[in-house]
């Protein structure tokens, strides 16, 4: 970075430990551990005129939210690019230059970076909304120095995605920016997105319009999703399945919809392979009661009558309930459940289709394989041929 500044501007540069108290200076320091910010803090308090701007490791991004509540014009994270360090130093400087350093604001700031889709500043905060780690409204308020009101989400889309590998296509280095790039294309001015790598799945944060409560009720953005899926498969080779929750207004209850796509991401889809709703997960007790059942005994050749008698139901009062609840019968939603379990057999393990067919209570490789194909869209076999992205 020095030789950068140096090539820049030479000889204008000087340790810190050369500074007085009333210089007005542009001040660089780097963040390698967490008590590094206190530092900041006696260097923001030791030079109230200078512009001061923290390079943060890469391991310590989740503390960037410090440089909000410092109040700080700007902050970089490492590794560092030339070309986008010397873009930011260049804005910095021509501010330090016109001697307006000492009144730049986070308004100011959030000019710069509004179209700035991987800005830490929205990435702390938005890291901070999902842990539910946002506890009041004034945090709200403060961010919208570097996030519109209208770009703050209000729901939640877990994804995992798994692309081909024994296709003929050019390796795929950053899955994830393609994905970001498909939707946005696709969701161009009809709703606000932000992605997130989050604990190796990419969350997509989207803000919809007011007047929908769900998700499934705003048709227009139900086409865009589809659009969505099919050009990411028929195009780059990737398959897209997702949880979404519910819709929440309150900015704080933003992690409620998070909860629930993950929990959704778990469950059979009613409709679409690649979409499950929270919404569509029965609330009903007994139904929980019965899908738990089948969930621990989906390598047993269970039987309606089985998991009807378990909850005391009637197997005909049960069959028309459970079809109602959860949008499939009984056999479709055994079949899936059983199809599930055998993802991390594809996935890990060198079995062959006959013993993971029988481990997952098949009763034949030729029935299994029918069925993964019905509900995945690839057969066993191809969808050994994927990799799962991690989205870190």
């Amino acid at each position: 970075m020095g030789y950068w500044l140096e090539e820049f501007l030479p000889n204008t540069f000087v340790n810190c430990e050369e500074l007085k108290t009333e210089d007005v200076a542009l001040i660089f320091y780097e963040i390698n551990r967490l008590f590094d910010w206190v530092k900041i803090n006696r260097l923001k308090r030791n030079y109230p005129n200078s512009i001061i701007v923290p390079i943060v490791a890469e391991h310590l991004t989740y503390s960037t939210g410090i440089a909000i509540e410092l109040n700080l014009p700007a902050l970089l994270i490492k590794p560092l690019q030339k070309a986008k360090f010397l873009r930011i130093f260049k804005k910095l400087y021509t501010s330090y230059k016109e001697k307006q350093a000492s009144t730049i604001t986070m308004l100011e700031l959030s000019q710069q970076i509004s179209q700035d889709h991987t800005s830490p500043f929205r990435e702390a905060f938005l890291k901070r909304l999902i842990r539910g780690e946002v506890e009041n409204e004034q945090e709200i308020i403060q961010s919208a120095s570097f996030l519109s009101k209208n770009c703050i989400p209000n729901i939640v889309f877990l994804i995992q995605g798994y692309i081909d590998v024994n296709e003929n296509r050019p390796i795929l280095y950053d899955a994830s920016s393609v994905i970001a790039n498909v939707f946005r294309q696709n969701f161009a001015n009809k709703a606000p997105l932000s992605f997130l790598n989050f604990e190796r799945y990419l969350l997509l944060l989207m803000r919809l319009p007011n007047e929908y409560t769900s998700f499934k009720h705003w048709s227009e953005g139900v086409t865009c999703l589809l659009e969505v899926i099919e050009v990411l498969k028929k195009d780059y080779g990737i398959h897209l399945f997702m949880g979404i929750g519910g819709v929440f207004q309150d900015a704080m209850q933003v992690k409620e919809s998070y909860s629930q796509a993950r929990k959704a991401r778990r469950k059979p889809p009613v409709h679409n392979i690649h979409i499950r709703f929270y919404e569509d997960l029965t609330k009903q007790e007994s139904l929980q009661k019965a899908i738990h059942y089948i969930e621990e005994h989906y390598d047993e050749q269970i039987t309606i009558s089985d998991v009807a008698k378990y909850i005391n139901f009637s197997s005909t009062h049960f069959s028309r309930l459970f079809k109602k609840e959860t949008g499939r019968n009984f056999v479709d939603y055994v079949a899936f459940t059983r199809i599930i379990k055998t993802l991390p057999y594809l996935r890990k393990y060198d079995y062959t289709i006959e013993k993971i067919s029988s481990i997952c209570g098949f009763n034949t490789p030729n029935y299994f394989s029918i069925t993964f194909k019905k509900y995945v869209g690839i057969s066993p076999t191809d969808y050994r041929n994927t990799q799962e992205i991690l989205f870190k």
